[in-house]
């Protein structure tokens, strides 16, 4: 090969990491420096770790990793969960009873059961589908807020768990294109924020500074060449496969969204598409100090590009899902 094919060739794979995210990369902190613990290892340091997401299900974009803090290391887990998800859609063939909300929060229970977390689940407003019609994170804000402080209600469970890591979605494409997602990240950076300041009472609970501050990215390649997928950048990758007790935390993952009955289209699309879930990518954000990552969210995302959902499906690659079943559960374990 001559030197300026493989100069072109250098040029290729570096711009190929810069685009998809698909290169492990070394552990920066949000300033671009060095980071000498990557979050394997301050995972081992005996970090609590607090999940934040809107709905039932959610779990399974950070499943490899909260497996790995509770299954592998043994470490206090709690997720919070702002929804009950009655926006959905019931998957079950016999119908969801009394209604789709009650079927998927004893579905969550069970996921969270499975991950030996402690689980907060909360009643908030869920967009119903068609994903055409979902309102804008600023209208859900709206809805919300009218139920309750949900930076609050945050900030209320930081400093009840005490967490040294939260993970949540990005606030600029949140995984899938969900604004719920998108606004559940703004509402951590307040709520971290706040739970952190010792002027602010919030249910006579102390102030806690969480550690570290993570927002899950979505860069599946497919996605980020059509420009559905999280913008970064990412500050470091971390490999799923590594072992949760006797099997990958990938496997276990994969193994939880079982659970998730109701949702079995999805969760088929899912165990269709692992290699996708192989990586983990991760933006570390500093929440306390001006940083060079921004997390203001883009201008609101017109309907139609609300609709297009950045899971493999959005792009026409996945098989039809198999017909649900009442066996849906884990093998080997009790279904409802």
């Amino acid at each position: 090969m001559t030197r300026a094919r493989q100069a072109s060739l250098c040029c290729f794979v570096m711009l190929a990491c810069a685009l998809l995210g698909a290169c492990a990369i070394q552990a920066v902190r949000p300033d671009g420096s060095p980071e000498p613990v990557p979050v394997d290892a301050y995972l081992r340091s005996g970090a609590r770790t607090l999940w934040v997401a809107p709905h039932p299900d959610d779990e399974l974009f950070a499943g490899a990793l909260l497996a790995r803090a509770s299954i592998h290391y043994g470490l206090p887990l709690r997720m919070l969960v702002l929804t009950r998800g009655g926006g959905g859609e019931c998957g079950l063939g016999r119908g969801c009873s009394p209604d789709l909300a009650a079927v998927r929060t004893g579905e969550m229970r069970r996921a969270a059961d499975l991950y030996r977390a402690e689980l907060q689940q909360e009643d908030l407003f869920n967009a119903p589908l068609p994903v055409e019609s979902f309102p804008s994170p600023e209208e859900i804000l709206a809805r919300w807020r009218s139920q309750t402080d949900p930076v609050r209600l945050i900030a209320s469970a930081i400093r009840r768990f005490r967490p040294d890591l939260l993970l949540t979605f990005d606030p600029h494409w949140g995984a899938t294109g969900h604004p719920e997602h998108q606004l559940t990240a703004r509402l951590c950076v307040e709520a971290v924020r706040l739970a952190a300041d010792p002027k602010t009472e919030i249910e006579g609970l102390p102030a806690h500074r969480t550690g570290r501050i993570y927002f899950l990215q979505n860069r599946y390649w497919l996605l980020a060449l059509v420009g559905r997928a999280d913008p970064g950048p990412v500050t470091e990758t971390w490999d799923a496969r590594l072992p949760c007790g006797e099997q990958s935390c990938l496997d276990f993952m994969l193994r939880a969204t079982r659970y998730h009955r109701s949702q079995h289209r999805d969760m088929a699309r899912v165990h269709a598409h692992r290699s996708a879930f192989e990586t983990l990518h991760l933006r570390q954000v500093d929440p306390f100090e001006p940083s060079p990552l921004d997390t203001s969210p883009p201008d609101p995302l017109s309907q139609r590009e609300r609709g297009d959902l950045a899971t493999p499906e959005a792009e026409g690659d996945l098989a039809a899902p198999e017909a649900e079943t009442d066996s849906a559960a884990p093998e080997g374990e009790a279904g409802d």
